[in-house]
């Protein structure tokens, strides 16, 4: 019950998120526009680390990818899109970083559902599916409302066709709204920032090496198998062992 309260509470505040936000031109703007990244870096540091955005992150990310500095800017980006999945240009960048990453790990191929959820409902936030909630509510309700008091029997028909349409968008509205959720409280993706990280077939480390992981390379924890050792799953599936100094998780804000 207390985390149903939690929820509904978080699509509240949510909802009151997809009021306009106002443009500036910030420090750190003027410093990328004349190409100073590094005092934009500085800039684009101190902002995320007081106030997180998924446009800070972008800005961010921007700029470290100017710095090619890889494996920082996949992961802002990774940042702002955990802020706002709708974000794509945080999305189109990332996609352009990571084809400069060092020997990346190819991704497993999609199954069909996969692939609708990461190409039509992971790529809005939750806001967007709260907002989603609300109208197909309004519009279940309405449709509910004419089929039950009018007395014609075409516009009850028609109130009826409302209800059937809205309350399954009501439902796949909720859902998304829920993975969106559980998506922006995932604590197991992480980027590797170092220049490079080693992993193993085995947790001692002893047995037969692993892929080595270069700057940029995103997985995702599986367990914590000792204080500074991880079992993680690679892009392609493959699970192997690392240690965690040279993995930054996405959830935090760690710079």
């Amino acid at each position: 019950m207390r985390q149903l309260f939690l929820f509904i509470s978080f699509l509240i505040f949510s909802f009151s998120c997809l009021l306009g936000h106002a443009t500036t031109v910030t420090n750190g703007d003027r410093s990328y526009q004349e190409k100073d990244f590094t005092k934009a870096l500085q800039y684009y540091r101190e902002q995320v680390a007081s106030t997180p955005s998924s446009s800070g992150y972008y800005n961010l990310g921007n700029t470290y990818y100017r710095l090619k500095e890889y494996g920082q800017s996949v992961l802002a980006y990774r940042r702002a899109l955990r802020l706002d999945p709708g974000n794509t240009d945080a999305r189109h960048n990332l996609s352009l970083v990571e084809t400069h990453l060092t020997n990346p790990i190819s991704k497993t191929d999609n199954s069909v559902w996969e692939a609708l959820l990461n190409d039509w409902i992971d790529v809005h936030s939750l806001a967007f599916w709260t907002y989603c909630i609300f109208i197909f509510l309004f519009i279940s309700f309405f449709g509910l409302c004419i089929w039950r008091f009018s007395s014609r029997i075409f516009v009850q028909k028609a109130g009826f066709s409302l209800c059937c349409i809205g309350v399954p968008l009501v439902f796949l509205s909720v859902f998304s709204a829920y993975r969106a959720h559980t998506l922006y409280n995932d604590t197991t993706t992480a980027v590797v920032t170092g220049t490079s990280l080693q992993t193993s077939t085995t947790e001692s480390g002893l047995g037969k090496a692993g892929p080595t992981l270069y700057e940029g390379t995103t997985v995702h924890i599986l367990d914590h198998v000792s204080k500074t050792t991880y079992k993680i799953q690679l892009p392609n599936g493959v699970s192997v062992f690392c240690k965690g100094n040279g993995l930054t998780l996405v959830a935090e804000n760690k710079l």
